[in-house]
């Protein structure tokens, strides 16, 4: 039995509260779709599909002692709901849609990221390293 519920997950990434909204863009590479049923043939095959979606968004810092000079940097994750995206994989991408204040002003602009690297934590969750595109 899970800890936390589905209402929890979806709490976590709405953008009212931690949450921002992007799209998922996933990347076509089988012949297999979301379409049920269906495979792509040599004439059909697609790009695969695009949705909106909520997600957390976080820049992490990270340090890298390298001989004598430290390299220091940031690393842009994201962590979504593993029902939003079931079969998210390397190269598939996703925008991340303007962050903006109450007033409008915009925080930071409309982002595409690719999809480096996927860490379900299998409870529901899933986090994805990024890279901004």
């Amino acid at each position: 039995m899970p800890i936390e519920s589905s209402a929890d997950f979806n709490s976590y990434v709405d953008p009212n509260a931690h949450g921002v909204s992007a799209t998922f863009f996933e990347t076509q590479t089988t012949l297999w779709d979301a379409r049920t049923g269906f495979i792509d043939t040599w004439f059909d095959i697609d790009t695969g599909d695009a949705y909106p979606i909520n997600i957390i968004i976080d820049q992490e810092y990270f340090s890298i002692a390298s001989g004598t000079v430290p390299v220091d940097g940031y690393q842009p994750r994201a962590i979504i709901k593993a029902t939003d995206a079931p079969y998210i994989n390397h190269g598939d991408k996703i925008q991340v849609n303007a962050i903006t204040t109450n007033n409008g002003n915009t925080l930071v602009p409309q982002t595409l990221f690719l999809i480096k690297t996927v860490m379900p934590d299998n409870t529901g969750l899933i986090e994805l390293v990024l890279e901004e595109q």
